[in-house]
């Protein structure tokens, strides 16, 4: 029997038609065990249904990092959530027959006092208050001084979360499978201040810089602490990493293309 927990978004109807759908479909096979939210941590898959925001709360949720995630897409871009809703079935269907194609993806370790957190995406420090003009705020590598961020914020973000918030920034995009550190200013004061791209072996220490006083440090966009100059935020690459279930058809450039229109002629 092979034991399935079901994550989706209970917020947006095309996921809640989706779960309706799964659920029966799931119902009809014999081999799948749907688990309720109760002994999730027994389950060997884990369902989740939305879009990559759906995907970061869940794994927030999943304990035991050995489980397989399948992330069906109800969204509109889907950088993670890779599954469409129309080929799912397919992927329970090579599940039974042994074919399955799996991804890892590495994640972060994040350290603030007595606060531990992981990281998928990205970890961001950023001003406390809007009337602050600039956020400053220091880098240590393995206790190496890399240097001060003047600006709105820094970003330091895993290759799965480059083409999130550190895109946007300007940064640039990695593919999902390295294990790396890639910093990105947000606004920085000093434009020489550019995107850099560090071994996932060392250890990352942020912490603020005067005249900053406080600022905000945000886990994937979900959970937020704010620090003051004496607090350190490590960061580090986990031991672990998430495993997510890809189509067959799954190709990492076609979904820059579908979904940034990268290296397409807009104009």
């Amino acid at each position: 029997m092979i034991k399935l927990s079901i994550i989706y978004n209970e917020d947006k109807e095309d996921a809640i038609k989706i779960y309706k759908e799964l659920l029966k479909y799931l119902k009809s096979k014999k081999e799948f065990e749907v688990l309720d939210d109760k002994n999730i941590s027994q389950a060997e898959y884990i369902v989740v249904i939305g879009g990559d925001g759906t995907l970061l709360r869940g794994f927030k949720k999943i304990k035991d990092k050995k489980v397989k995630i399948i992330a069906i897409n109800s969204g509109t871009l889907g950088y993670l959530t890779e599954i469409r809703k129309d080929g799912y079935k397919k992927v329970f269907e090579n599940i039974l027959k042994g074919k399955i194609n799996i991804e890892e993806r590495y994640f972060f370790t994040v350290k603030i006092g007595k606060k531990k957190y992981n990281a998928l995406n990205e970890v961001f420090l950023t001003k406390d208050n809007i009337k602050r003009n600039i956020v400053s705020s220091e880098i240590y590598v393995d206790d190496k001084f890399l240097g001060k961020f003047k600006g709105d914020g820094v970003i330091i973000a895993t290759p799965t979360g480059s083409t999130a918030y550190s895109l946007s920034a300007g940064g640039p995009i990695v593919t999902p499978e390295l294990k790396l550190f890639l910093i990105t200013p947000i606004a920085p004061h000093n434009l020489n201040t550019r995107p850099i791209i560090l071994s996932g072996d060392v250890k990352i220490v942020l912490t603020l810089a005067g005249p900053s006083e406080f600022g905000i440090v945000n886990v994937d966009g979900h959970t937020h602490n704010k620090i003051n100059l004496e607090d350190e935020v490590e960061i580090s690459y986990s031991k672990e990493s998430l495993k997510i279930v890809l189509p067959d058809d799954r190709n990492y450039y076609n979904v820059l293309r579908e979904k940034l229109k990268w290296g397409e002629n807009l104009c």
